[in-house]
């Protein structure tokens, strides 16, 4: 198992997909299909149904390929407001939350209305004990490992 910190997420880890190599002495690990895994972990984020965390927030921005100063553009709100989101200094709002998911999903071209992530926002504490994002590729696709 492999814990996948390069991603900015502290709760990733690849059951396979990946190959690790020393190199003079210095291991070095690279993944067999980056964006693929990328997606995989984008998409695993936006179904959950708890708040997103600072960091899956900063993710999905990254994914996006948005700077703060965008993405502040697009909910109406200043930059810093966004760097502070991501720093964990201030609450994420329910309807940012649901606003950068269903950005995620439209980039994607996947047409999930808003009322489909504020029912899956709406039972937080139940879902509260799954923290790690456990991925697998199989036939050269990645998903949810078993």
């Amino acid at each position: 198992m492999y814990h996948y910190t390069e991603s900015g997420l502290s709760n990733v880890y690849l059951k396979n997909g990946f190959t690790v190599e020393q190199i003079d002495g210095e291991e070095y690990t690279s993944i067999d299909d980056m964006n693929g895994l990328h997606k995989a972990i984008a998409q695993v984020i936006v179904d959950s149904n708890r708040p997103l965390s600072n960091e899956e927030f900063k993710f999905l921005r990254i994914e996006l390929n948005l700077s703060q100063k965008m993405l502040g553009m697009r909910f109406g709100v200043d930059e810093q407001t966004i760097a502070r989101y991501e720093k964990g200094q201030t609450k994420i709002p329910r309807t940012t939350d649901v606003a950068l998911r269903t950005l995620y999903m439209e980039s994607q071209q996947r047409n999930n209305p808003v009322s489909y992530f504020l029912d899956l926002l709406a039972d937080t504490e139940a879902q509260e004990a799954a923290k790690e994002i456990r991925l697998e590729e199989v036939e050269n696709h990645w998903g949810v490992a078993a």
